[in-house]
């Protein structure tokens, strides 16, 4: 079994995971953006659960992801088993990637592991995680997101004891562990008055709303400002996921709609193809705004406003991953994200708390007839499989002129690494002096303070960490 090699600021995050522990926490989330290997760190604190003998399991909700983190297990030599609809269930592993869908349904079968890992933790308060969550009160869980904020504005206090902040964006892009974005988008995308549910734009308001006004021409802005980048186009509706994949082939580019209707392996196809520069884009409604992994994409087209900032920075990050002849990443906003969300080299003050919660009832989601996901009413393709909940044709949408305009990154950011810096602090007031410069709240310094003075070691996890 081969150890991953980290970077230092992977190292610096794992050791924080390690003193939340020693200081009494069960259930660590730790924030780092898209791109700053996530996936690299869990399976490095994998290979220390599985020397000393200690099992986990690895909760993943999408299957691309349970082949991505299978994948990134097997690279390090690192044996496990899998556990979905498809693979045989090997008792004798000691690590186990799992599809929430399939463990949630054999709970009774199987033995609360020493450590959880979530991937993609910001699902973790809805229903089929927390239950398999709620099953496990003897595991060490550890939450690993880009996001910790709920489409609803929930916060994650409920399941995770401890926020824990990974390396910033910001310092990702200037030391070139993440490729530089540019950003274009327009002034004068207005969604005012637009109802609200679940957190984000109501889709029949939306729809209506995009149908009057689409700000630029997304083929012309494209050609001018990302010619020929692979590109991934993020469209509120299947309809306009083909409209737009239409309008792009018919001046010449290659471009595809993916969307949950697809098998596997026609998904895989495409995702190949982008790849390799067969095609030059991919279409997709709530496919591959998240935990997808392809560093080759350079361009990400956005054509669907959004209110929720998790999805606006999920979109941004699948352009932000560093490629041999990549020089940057090119962000076109056609939706006014931008302008909603800030750009993602803005620092964000997370928070356990969350914004302002809505508790959820029965009239607001619904189960796919197809393949069984519970999604929110208000969506109209189930985000799994595809399944169109609408019964009749969604408008297409016709854009209107606009020109883009570039927005440019704010210079005030302050220059360093907060977390390398608290590890060198030597007193409580050098910790704060910390926490003002980097805009945090001063409880962070406290958090840091106490997390020094006082461990307490879990024997059960001693060896493990």
């Amino acid at each position: 079994m081969q150890t991953p090699t980290l970077h230092n600021f992977q190292r610096d995050a794992i050791e924080q995971i390690r003193a939340s522990v020693r200081a009494g926490s069960r259930r660590p989330l730790l924030v780092a953006p898209t791109g700053a290997g996530k996936t690299v760190m869990f399976c490095s604190i994998t290979a220390n659960f599985h020397s000393a003998g200690k099992t986990v399991y690895i909760l993943v909700h999408r299957q691309e992801l349970i082949t991505q983190t299978s994948g990134m297990l097997h690279r390090y030599g690192i044996p496990h088993g899998i556990i979905d609809p498809k693979s045989h269930y090997d008792p004798e592993q000691l690590v186990h990637v799992c599809s929430v869908q399939t463990l949630v349904r054999r709970l009774k079968n199987h033995k609360a592991p020493d450590l959880i890992i979530v991937d993609e933790a910001h699902h973790a308060v809805a229903g089929t995680w927390r239950k398999i969550l709620d099953a496990s009160t003897g595991s060490l869980v550890l939450g690993v997101t880009a996001t910790p904020e709920r489409l609803d504005g929930a916060g994650l206090k409920d399941v995770f004891d401890d926020l824990i902040r990974g390396p910033e964006a910001a310092d990702l892009i200037q030391e070139g562990f993440l490729s530089k974005p540019e950003y274009w988008s327009h002034p004068s995308m207005d969604m005012t008055g637009k109802r609200i549910v679940m957190g984000d734009f109501r889709v029949s308001d939306l729809e209506a709303a995009l149908t009057k006004r689409v700000i630029g021409d997304a083929v012309e802005t494209y050609r001018a400002k990302a010619d020929k980048m692979p590109a991934v186009a993020f469209c509120p509706t299947l309809a306009k996921a083909r409209a737009v994949a239409s309008d792009f082939c018919a001046v010449g580019y290659k471009f595809a709609v993916i969307d949950g209707t697809l098998t596997r392996e026609e998904r895989k196809t495409m995702v190949d193809q982008l790849a390799d520069g067969t095609l030059d884009g991919l279409c997709s409604c709530e496919i591959i705004s998240e935990g997808f992994d392809l560093p080759t994409i350079g361009c990400a087209i956005l054509l669907r406003p959004t209110q929720s900032v998790a999805i606006h920075l999920q979109q941004i990050g699948r352009a932000l991953r560093t490629y041999p002849g990549k020089q940057k990443a090119v962000i076109l906003d056609h939706a006014g994200n931008l302008r909603r969300h800030g750009l993602v080299e803005d620092f964000r003050d997370w928070s356990l708390e969350g914004g302002v919660a809505k508790k959820q009832t029965k009239s607001t989601i619904r189960e796919c007839p197809k393949c069984h996901a519970v999604v929110r009413i208000s969506v109209m393709e189930c985000s799994e499989c595809g399944f169109d909940f609408t019964p009749k044709a969604k408008p297409i949408i016709a854009p209107v002129k606009g020109e883009l305009q570039q927005i440019q990154a704010s210079e005030q950011k302050p220059i360093g690494n907060p977390n390398q810096e608290a590890a060198r602090a030597g007193s409580l007031e050098e910790l704060q002096a910390i926490a003002r410069k980097y805009g945090y709240k001063q409880g962070w310094a406290w958090h840091r303070w106490n997390a020094k003075r006082q461990p307490i070691e879990s024997p059960k996890f001693k060896y493990a960490f």
